[in-house]
């Protein structure tokens, strides 16, 4: 990795390459650096790197120190744990657009979960080191990081009350809806269709909605005898998202 001293961030020369430049638009794109001026943006890409992990690969385990944190570009990754007897709990699964990481990063303790990639996945891994610098020479972004990791926070207190609260049709359904970006209790969602992709294994989801797999397939034929979803292989076709969301409303939580 280039060695860039003691000059402050951005001061580069040369022509950016491909890769540089797909660093950046992620490093632009990601929430947490919102509002990042040009000149931190193209230092994080000039100390960024790019990774490529094919399906099933682990990228790191619990107790892998942390050195900074990852964003996903595409495809799928799963934070999960397991115990001694190997039973694994999917914890959260990670779409295009999501950051992991970067709580733990901060206080320099190990990865808690162990990471693995559930479809082909290209990643960006932003040090930490690259990131103290940034804050030491910005700390209005530490008020944008902490913004971004409040709502993460906030996420898992609504995955605790959705676990502990809702029957696993409204599970499934919450989970639909939000991957397909239209969240419940969202007004005026009409009566658009969607659709969404789901992770190649049903167990991993089952898994990460707290039921077995075969709660999981029973739900999942109950939504489309209603006519509510379409299974297609590994797509969901939503033909009514309204519906969809009306149902599980209405269903018992027991």
């Amino acid at each position: 990795m280039q060695d860039f001293g003691h000059r402050r961030c951005g001061e580069f020369a040369g022509s950016p390459d491909p890769m540089s430049t797909q660093l950046r638009e992620a490093i632009t794109a990601a929430p947490m650096f919102d509002g990042l001026d040009s000149a931190h943006v193209e230092f994080l890409a000039a100390q960024s790197r790019a990774i490529f992990l094919p399906a099933g690969q682990v990228l790191f385990r619990k107790g892998t120190p942390s050195t900074g944190f990852y964003m996903v570009r595409e495809g799928l990754m799963q934070l999960s744990v397991s115990n001694s007897e190997g039973v694994v709990k999917v914890l959260e699964i990670l779409r295009p657009g999501s950051a992991f990481g970067h709580a733990v990063m901060f206080v320099r303790e190990p990865y808690p979960v162990d990471a693995t990639a559930l479809a082909d996945a290209h990643l960006v891994f932003v040090p930490a080191a690259a990131v103290d610098r940034v804050l030491d020479e910005d700390p209005a972004m530490a008020r944008i990081m902490l913004a971004s990791m409040a709502r993460r926070l906030q996420g898992k207190v609504q995955d605790i009350a959705m676990l502990s609260l809702q029957s696993a049709t409204q599970r499934i359904v919450a989970y639909i809806l939000g991957a397909a970006g239209a969240p419940e209790n969202e007004p005026g969602l009409g009566t658009r269709s969607t659709s969404i992709e789901l992770p190649a294994l049903k167990q991993v989801l089952a898994s990460r909605l707290g039921m077995t797999p075969e709660t999981f397939s029973r739900a999942m034929r109950t939504l489309a005898d209603k006519g509510l979803i379409r299974p297609n292989g590994g797509v969901v076709q939503v033909p009514d998202v309204a519906a969809l969301d009306a149902y599980a409303r209405s269903v018992s939580t027991l």
